[in-house]
Formats: C-alpha cells, structure tokens, sequence
C-alpha cells in the first residue's frame, strides 16, 4: 500500500511523459493552455462539414516554454481529452528522435504518430463504405471482393467477404477498386485509400518522390479524415528547432494550408529565438499563428504544488486525501522549490515525489514525511544540500523547523533562544567568557557576554514582517545600551543603519534555521565534533565571536 491509501504510486518514473502519465494534468496554466487548444480544435470543427473543407480550414498552434515545464504532457493530454478525441485525428511527432531528418524521414514520423486504434479505424470505415458501395448494386463495387457464384451457393454474403478482407484472407480487385473510386476521389486520395484497405497505411512514405507529393499526401489524408471519420487532422510536432530540413518541411505544410487541419508546433525559447535568426519566414508564419500557447508560470510554485497534488487526486478512489493531507504535502513541496533552484520546473519536481512516494511506501507510512524527502534528495542527488546552510541541516529537519517557525513571532522566539545557547555553547568551549544575566527590562537585548579580550557584548535579535518595526526597534535598542562595550543586532530588515557601537547583522532565513537547529541539538546533547565546529563558523558568520 503506498501513501494515502493508493494502490500504486501515482507519479510517473520517466524523464519523459507517457501516454498513461499524460491523462493526468494538473496546474492553472496547463488547463488554460488545454483549454486554448480545446477551443482552436471546436472552432474548426464547427465551421466545415463533409463537403466543404478548404485551405481557408486551416490552424497553426505554437506551445512556447522551457525544457521540463510540461509541453510534451500537455499535448499527449489532449489526445485523450473528449472534446479532442471526438473531433480530432491526432498525429503525434517527436522530431528528438528523427534521424536524419529529411522530407522522407519527417512524412514517415507523421504516419507512424497515428495510433494503431486510428488507423485500424479507418480501414474498417473504408472497407465498410465500399461494402455499402456493393450492396447498393455498384458492379465494380462488388467486384472489389471478388464475389462470385461459388460464393453465392456456398451461402456467403458481401458481408461475408468484407469481413475476409478485413482479417485479410482475400486480396481486393485493385482494377475494380479504382473503377469504384476513381469518381468520388483524386488519384492520391486512391492510392491511400488502397494502402488502407491493404492494412499497410504507413508505407506511403515509400510511394513519395518529392516535397510536392508528401503536401499533397497530407492534404489527401487530411481529406479522406473527414470524408470518412467526420473528423478534422491534428498534426502535433514537438521539439521542432531550426533545423534547416524541419524549417523547410513545416514551412511547406503552412503554406499549402491543408484543409481540415491544425498544425501544432512545440518548442522551447531558446529554439524559438534560433528559429527567428534562422529563417524569417518561418518566424513570421508562427508569429502570426492562430494560437499561440506561452505556458508562462507553468513553473510557478502554485503550479508546482496543484500539479503534485493532482496526480494523487486522481488516483485517490478511496478519497483519503483530506485538505490537511494538502497543505502538508503543499508545506513540504514550497521548501524544496525555495531551497532548490534545480527543482523549480515540474519535471523535477514530479521526479523528488515519485521517489519520496516509494520511500514512504516502503516504510509503510500513510503519507510522504519529511524523511522521505530527506532520503529521496540524498539518495537520488548526492551531495545536493541547502543553499547557504553552515550546519548542513538535513533536508528533513530543514522542512520541520521551516513549517514550525512559519508564524514571525515562533521564529524570533526560536532564534533569540538559538542565540542564547550558541553564546552558551562558545563559553563551555572556550571561545568568549560567561555570559552575563541580562539586565534592564525592556531594552531588548537577549544575551550579554565578554569575549576573551575583556570587552562587554549585547547581542539583540529584531526579526520583524514589517521592516518599520524592526527600523523602530533598532533605534530604541542602540539607545539603550550605553553599559556594554559592543552592540550586535541580527535582524531580518536588511539595513546597514548603525552607529559605532552597534553592529547591524542581516540574517536571513537559512542561517535562522541554521541557529535553531544548532539550538535542538544543543539542548539534547547531540552536537557532534563536526557540529562544534560548524557552530564556531556560524557564530562567526555573524560577528559573535
């Protein structure tokens, strides 16, 4: 049993989306991208019929955004979406895994990124209209199946030999398939069509000579999507680069506008940006594009967290996942985002999830802890730790002190008590004299000590939302501490305001988390050789000692 209760871990393994991977899809902007799609694909859809597809019933869709934010997810999720697989023939092309890229290689890669389902479809839907073309008395139609006299005494049926030509047991009559044909449809068109019925559809990349012959292939195949499914052709191209043999290719297929056809193309900024010093047609044909799908802030950490959380919805039957479950999978996922800059697209994220969900299932524990995390980063990136950490905090006492000290005055009590201890710590190893008792009510400092060289030292901690306050507090301290030789002040406001005898320190939250976690282990007598010295080098860091 894996975390919350699911029959297996939800987060896909591969550094690449699958088809099964892809039904799921979370995130504002990925929906509003599918739903930009959906929109392009019903708007054709809606404006031709049968009979009356033209050049003018035709799209280009651009999707712009960086390697890992979830492009290639986003447009395998659409094969499946209702609104699409009803209205649409997809084709699906990735042009990473073409090579040599050539006119021939590219027409073949669009055949083959036709399901198995669609074109078994199509042939089926073919043979059955040729089959009604014989019932309705077409001579040359019944010809096609070779129906004879035998056939008639041994009590078969034109159904019969349909159904023999679809398991393939019989040969078509290929002159009486033209003579069927050759009125309703171009010579192309009948050459398609007879791969079709052959079961052999992909090898029409063999059969073309030129870049006009692949157009005008497309063009027939788009044709014949619609004539016999009702349904319009999606070509989806991804990784597409300024390769010069791609550029050309795809230049030709907006140019001849296939009818009936959205053409959508994927690709990164970095392509995009060589794409325009390549070739300036080609940039100005997809700066024109109908729709144009920028996925900005598809690596945002709300979008981050929805889509974490939705792979866990949808697997969710026994709706285990409660809205605490939520906010503390969402708590754990915003410390690795802010921490980590490597883990700030989805790819990577959904990476850190799969491996921390097999963690947990294997410790059968009913939800991903902090532990996992910790294991998972450890484990899966070695040597990866918190950016700015002197104490090397583990990830997983990183999250837990970060989710604690989430409320501003639980972490200005955490580190005031932190910074006690640390003074304390240096005394009991020699690095500054005995602390003071800090004396003086409301004068805000918290800790006063001598280093060894006899001078007094207060040591006040200011950690403030509002930096005003923290501005106001400052002064009211630096006015108050005439009895001490030094003034240090950590604070969080991000000033270098002081005076002579007061010290401004600015902390941020790392090192925060690097004092209380000092401070936990201190106080269960855990500090280790290494601790000790990376205590020193803290205190240090911030004029202490």
């Amino acid at each position: 049993m894996y975390p919350y209760k699911l029959d297996r871990n939800p987060y896909p393994s591969g550094p690449t989306p699958t088809l099964s991977d892809a039904m799921i899809l979370g995130g504002k902007r990925h929906k509003e991208a599918k739903a930009a799609l959906v929109s392009c694909i019903s708007d054709l859809r809606s404006k031709i019929s049968v009979a009356t597809a033209i050049d003018k019933d035709f799209r280009v869709v651009t999707m712009i955004q960086d390697v890992g934010s979830g492009k290639t997810h986003l447009a395998l999720h659409t094969k499946g979406v209702k609104e699409v697989s009803e209205s649409a023939i997809v084709s699906y092309t990735d042009l990473s895994q073409i090579s040599p890229r050539n006119m021939h290689s590219l027409y073949g890669a669009m055949l083959a990124g036709f399901t198995d389902e669609y074109v078994t479809m199509l042939r089926k839907t073919v043979i059955d209209y040729l089959l009604q073309e014989a019932e309705q008395n077409v001579p040359s139609a019944k010809r096609i199946f070779n129906y004879g006299f035998f056939d008639f005494i041994r009590g078969k049926s034109l159904t019969d030999k349909a159904d023999e030509l679809l398991r393939n047991e019989i040969v078509p009559n290929y002159a009486a398939l033209d003579d069927t044909l050759h009125k309703e449809f171009s010579s192309i068109e009948i050459t398609i069509l007879k791969l079709v019925i052959e079961g052999n559809f992909r090898n029409d990349a063999q059969n073309v000579a030129t870049l006009e012959d692949i157009i005008a292939s497309l063009t027939a195949l788009a044709r014949l999507n619609l004539k016999f499914l009702n349904k319009i052709t999606l070509f989806q191209i991804d990784e597409f680069d300024s390769d010069k043999e791609s550029i050309e290719f795809v230049k030709a297929v907006i140019n001849a506008h296939l009818p009936a056809t959205v053409l959508m193309l994927i690709f990164t900024p970095a392509s995009y940006d060589e794409i325009r010093r390549t070739s300036v047609s080609v940039f100005d044909r997809l700066e024109k594009a109908n729709y144009k799908i920028d996925i900005a802030g598809s690596n945002t950490l709300e979008e981050i967290i929805d889509i974490a959380l939705e792979y866990i919805r949808h697997r969710d039957v026994s709706k285990s996942l409660t809205e605490e479950h939520e906010r503390d999978l969402a708590a754990k996922v915003r410390v690795i985002y802010d921490e980590f800059a490597d883990f700030r697209n989805v790819r990577s994220m959904l990476n850190i999830m799969y491996h921390a969900t097999e963690n947990a299932a294997r410790r059968n524990l009913g939800t991903i802890d902090e532990q996992s995390i910790d294991e998972t980063i450890k484990n899966v990136y070695p040597g990866l730790r918190i950016r700015g950490s002197l104490m090397y905090v583990p990830i997983s006492d990183f999250i837990k002190i970060r989710r604690k000290c989430n409320d501003i005055q639980t972490l200005e009590s955490g580190v005031r008590n932190a910074v006690k201890d640390l003074v304390n710590y240096a005394h009991e190893i020699g690095v500054v004299a005995r602390p003071h008792v800090a004396n003086g009510e409301g004068n805000g400092i918290d800790v006063i000590y001598s280093d060894l060289y006899g001078t007094k030292v207060a040591v006040a901690v200011v950690i403030n939302k509002d930096h005003a306050k923290s501005f106001e507090q400052i002064s009211n301290t630096l006015k108050s501490t005439s009895f001490v030789d030094r003034l240090v002040i950590l604070t969080n406001a991000n000033t270098t305001s002081g005076s002579k005898r007061g010290l401004l320190v600015n902390i941020d939250r790392c090192k925060m988390i690097d004092l209380i976690y000092f401070s936990n282990k201190y106080n269960n007598n855990e500090v280790q050789q290494d601790d000790s010295q990376r205590a020193i080098l803290l205190a240090k860091s911030m004029n202490l000692c």
